[in-house]
């Protein structure tokens, strides 16, 4: 390594920490005053960092809120990832499923941030588009995790079966969200209902 990579390391490990600066500040605004209260002079203060710093990384505040919107992508994925992880079977994977269905609903609950961005940003047609690439790569994980468990004629099947389950599960918790907590655990658990229901073919052979 020369002299110029070793001092190189430094300033990109600094610009990695004034991003996770910013961008932990901006979840903090958001999550209290929405995505439409974030403005940058405070947002600098909260992060420790000058305006100026900011632009260094993002030319406005909707850069930002993409930038931290990706951030929950990546979570998702890897939530995905990790619990079909170690299945030996079918009925393993969607037991899976089922039971990150719980826990990705509690982690979404638990980051209101999330479902502010998205309705703030509902209009904007790149994080539509950043939405549906999500599913598909959620959906492919999920594929190729439980393709290896289903018979050949039922492989189409199964890809709708795992784009649609990764796309209406984010759109299904925010709806629940929207309702008091009794009711929208109520419809959580219906819709996982649904789910489970609507696998009945991949288990059964019929």
């Amino acid at each position: 390594m020369t002299k110029t990579e070793k001092r190189r390391k430094p300033s990109q490990d600094r610009s990695r920490v004034r991003v996770d600066a910013i961008l932990n500040a901006t979840a903090e605004i958001i999550t209290k005053k929405g995505s439409g209260g974030l403005k940058i002079h405070e947002l600098a203060e909260q992060a420790g960092v000058t305006p100026s710093s900011i632009y260094q990384y993002f030319p406005n505040k909707s850069a930002i809120i993409k930038a931290l919107n990706e951030r929950y992508v990546d979570t998702t994925t890897e939530m995905v990832r990790a619990c079909l992880a170690d299945i030996s079977s079918l009925e393993e994977g969607l037991d899976a499923l089922y039971h990150m269905l719980d826990d990705y609903y509690l982690w979404y609950k638990d980051q209101p941030v999330i479902t502010d961005i998205w309705y703030g940003m509902a209009a904007d047609k790149v994080v539509h588009e950043m939405d549906f690439a999500t599913s598909q790569d959620a959906a492919k994980i999920l594929i190729e995790a439980l393709s290896p468990y289903v018979a050949d004629e039922k492989k189409a099947r199964l890809e709708n079966f795992a784009l649609l389950l990764t796309h209406l599960t984010g759109s299904t918790i925010r709806f629940c969200l929207a309702a008091d907590d009794k009711k929208g655990e109520q419809l959580f658990q219906t819709y996982k209902l649904l789910i489970e229901n609507s696998t009945h073919a991949l288990l059964s052979g019929e």
